[in-house]
């Protein structure tokens, strides 16, 4: 019951990070992210997933590394689309 809480909570914070990843996909506006925000939250979801790791606790591990891959996404379209 726990674990599931855990994905349900991933799910949400996953959730909330894909409208903005596929906005900037579609228009290529990414002038007003924060590279330094994206860089945080990189870091960020990569201490959680470490933490996850080494707390055998599947859903961190689980969720954080969905969230993380649309992180690298965003961070790659800042790069590319900021100009």
């Amino acid at each position: 019951m726990i674990e599931a809480l855990g994905y349900i909570a991933g799910v949400f914070i996953v959730v909330s990070f894909l409208p903005q990843v596929v906005r900037s996909y579609r228009t290529r506006g990414v002038r007003d992210l924060s590279l330094a925000m994206i860089l945080a939250t990189l870091i960020g979801t990569l201490l959680w997933i470490t933490y996850g790791a080494l707390t055998a606790d599947p859903p961190i591990v689980v969720m954080n590394t969905v969230f993380g891959v649309f992180v690298v996404m965003l961070l790659y379209l800042k790069l590319r689309y900021d100009r």
